[in-house]
């Protein structure tokens, strides 16, 4: 009798190995657990304020009006050392960069709390290539986003150095600004407030609700002068490129007006979902990395403009109505950096001409798009 109970019994032993061999990792679980709560019901909001309609799909096309540019003032001094006596010449800057009204035209994609968007610039013909590009993850009290965006830009202002006479730098040829920006924040208030109710209109506000935010943000950007430009490689010894990047932290408060609601579940209608919510957010953040680049095509190296901390304020805005399994959104966002940079030294011809900038401006970006999206 033991030994026919032996076989079983070793089987029967060997059985929890086998299942601990074939179970999923611990990454795996993870993937899948995260996977499957871009659509999952959040069990914490409160059903009062909040209606969560079955999210899985939101597809729509979409115009943007990107409006994106730089005014910067820079105060030159020229030390010339070549005679043996210290001759200063100084002069001052003023340079302004911003593109005609770019229109683009794009679709967005959106899995759950997922979104992808892409476009492309229309009506111009010497644009072909100006593009932008959105990726993000947009919970109910959490979120992140990547935005790139190219234009034209078009210069302003003017070069004014002493003894010579003034350049007006609006003649000047087309360059492109590129901009590039990380955007990450948190709501306090996650029970009965949902930041992306007027953003995407996959999630409703039922009633009136705010919340504090905590927020972060990265901008690169840069904007490049067109190589074969005089007004600036004669006089500014082949500048071609401005580059700077920033890095903000900061808070603020955003507010959801429903100003119209009726679900399904509403026992008064008998009717589809009905909505129409509107929001307003304020962000001031501190930029406590802050610096400005410029670039030389003479094989000259880089100089750094170390800038010290500013306010950098964005203010965001939307309007949205839905009915049903479609949604109107109307929304704006404008982002402005500030630059405030100590003096930066550039020495030539052996360090007998010391050229000495100073420099101060903004960069700044006001993004506006209608979007019409279906949930499926």
């Amino acid at each position: 009798m033991l030994r026919k109970l032996l076989p079983v019994l070793l089987l029967l032993s060997a059985a929890p190995s086998v299942a601990s061999a074939r179970e999923p990792s611990g990454l795996w679980r993870l993937a899948v657990n995260y996977y499957r709560s871009l659509t999952a019901p959040k069990p914490y909001l409160d059903s009062a304020c909040v209606y969560q309609p079955r999210l899985v799909w939101a597809l729509g096309p979409e115009v943007n009006v990107i409006r994106a540019g730089v005014d910067l003032h820079s105060d030159i001094t020229v030390t010339d050392l070549r005679d043996g006596n210290a001759t200063q010449t100084g002069g001052t800057m003023d340079i302004g960069m911003r593109n005609h009204l770019c229109r683009k035209v794009g679709l967005d994609v959106a899995y759950g709390s997922l979104g992808l968007g892409y476009g492309v610039e229309v009506g111009n013909r010497g644009a072909a290539r100006n593009t932008y590009f959105t990726f993000g993850i947009t919970a109910t009290c959490y979120g992140a986003q990547i935005q790139y965006f190219k234009t034209n830009q078009h210069a302003s202002g003017s070069l004014a150095l002493e003894g010579e006479a003034p350049v007006d730098l609006t003649t000047a040829n087309p360059g492109q600004m590129r901009n590039l920006s990380l955007n990450a924040f948190y709501a306090f208030n996650r029970r009965r407030f949902v930041y992306n109710a007027a953003y995407t209109g996959r999630i409703r506000q039922r009633r009136s609700s705010g919340s504090w935010l905590v927020t972060a943000k990265y901008l690169q950007g840069d904007f490049s002068i067109d190589p074969s430009e005089t007004a600036f490689t004669e006089r500014l010894n082949g500048l071609n490129r401005y580059t700077t990047q920033q890095i903000s932290l900061g808070g603020g408060y955003s507010y959801n007006w429903v100003l119209f609601h009726r679900d399904p579940y509403d026992p008064d209608t008998d009717r589809g979902l009905r909505n129409l919510t509107a929001n307003a957010t304020l962000l001031p953040m501190l930029s406590f990395l802050n610096h400005v680049q410029t670039e030389q095509g003479n094989d000259a190296p880089p100089v750094r403009y170390a800038g010290q901390p500013t306010v950098s304020p964005t203010v965001r805005g939307a309007l949205c109505y839905s009915w049903d399994r479609y949604n109107l959104i109307l929304q704006g966002c404008y982002n402005r950096f500030g630059f405030r940079g100590a003096g930066t030294e550039v020495e030539r011809e052996g360090g007998y001409l010391r050229t000495t900038v100073r420099t101060r401006g903004v960069f700044y970006d006001l993004n506006v798009k209608l979007q019409l999206s279906v949930r499926f």
